[in-house]
C-alpha cells in the first residue's frame, strides 16, 4: 500500500508540474506591434566604396579577340573631374578566323594547313576616357566611353621554321590605328577597381594585306577586343 500511495503521489506531482501550461499568453495591449524586427549591425551591401579617380592610375588587362587571348597594360591620369588621358598597349596574336590546328599521326606534329606567317600585333594607343552618369548611378559603378589613336606594330615570322629560329627572319610593319570603346569600373577598394571594357579597333594594313594563311591576306588587323582589367590608383 505504501508503494501504491507513493506511486499516486508521483503521478499527482507530475500532473501538477507538467500538466499545466506554463507558457502563459501575455495580454496584447491595443496599438502594440507584436512583430519582432532584427536589424543587422552592419549594412548588408557596402555602398561607400568609391574608387579615387582624382589621382593617377595604371593597370593590367587580360584581352580576348578574334585571334585569341592577349595581354595589355595602361597608364591614366585625370585632366578633368570625369575625364582621363591614357596610354594603352595591347599584345596579341593575329590570324585568320578559320585557322585550325591538325595533328599528323605519322610525324607527331601539330600544324595549321597552308599557314604562311606567324603574326603578332602591338597596338599602342593614346586617347581620352570620359565617365558619365556619375551623379545618377551608384557610386560604386562607373560607366565610361573612350577612344584612342596611335601606331600598331605588326610582326611576321615564317611559319615553316621553328619558332625561335624564325625570329631571325622577323619582318616588322607599322600601321596607324584607332578605336572606339565603352566599359565600366567596379571599385574593390579606394585604391583599386575591376574594369570590364569592349573596344572596336580599325587597323587597315593597306595594299594587298599580309598573309597568315596562303592566298587569304589580312587587310585589316582590327576587330572587337574584350578586356578584363585590374586598375590601381597611385
Amino acid at each position: 500500500m505504501k508503494m501504491f500511495r507513493l506511486f499516486c503521489l508521483v503521478i499527482l506531482l507530475s500532473f501538477n508540474l507538467f500538466g499545466n501550461d506554463s507558457r502563459k499568453t501575455l495580454p496584447v495591449r491595443a496599438g502594440s506591434d507584436t512583430t519582432i524586427i532584427f536589424s543587422s549591425p552592419k549594412p548588408l551591401i557596402e555602398n561607400d566604396v568609391i574608387f579615387n579617380k582624382s589621382q593617377r592610375f595604371w593597370g593590367l588587362s587580360l584581352v580576348l579577340s578574334n585571334s585569341g587571348f592577349g595581354f595589355g597594360a595602361f597608364y591614366e591620369f585625370n585632366i578633368l573631374p570625369n575625364t582621363t588621358f591614357f596610354a594603352n598597349l595591347y599584345i596579341s596574336g593575329a590570324r585568320n578566323t578559320d585557322e585550325f590546328e591538325y595533328y599528323d599521326p605519322w610525324t607527331g606534329r601539330i600544324f595549321i594547313p597552308n599557314k604562311v606567317n606567324r603574326l603578332y600585333m602591338f597596338p599602342l594607343t593614346f586617347g581620352l576616357k570620359h565617365y558619365f552618369l556619375t551623379d545618377v548611378l551608384f557610386p560604386n559603378f562607373s560607366p565610361y566611353v573612350n577612344f584612342g589613336v596611335g601606331p600598331t606594330f605588326i610582326f611576321a615570322s615564317p611559319y615553316n621554321k621553328e619558332f625561335f629560329t624564325s625570329l631571325k627572319y622577323l619582318d616588322t610593319y607599322i600601321r596607324f590605328g584607332s578605336f572606339l570603346g565603352c566599359g565600366f569600373d567596379i571599385p574593390t577598394s579606394d585604391k583599386s577597381a575591376l574594369g570590364v571594357s569592349a573596344r572596336y579597333y580599325w587597323i587597315p594594313f593597306g595594299g594587298r594585306g599580309l598573309e597568315s594563311i596562303k592566298d587569304k591576306p589580312i587587310t585589316d588587323f582590327g576587330g572587337l577586343f574584350l578586356a578584363l582589367s585590374l586598375v590601381i590608383s597611385i
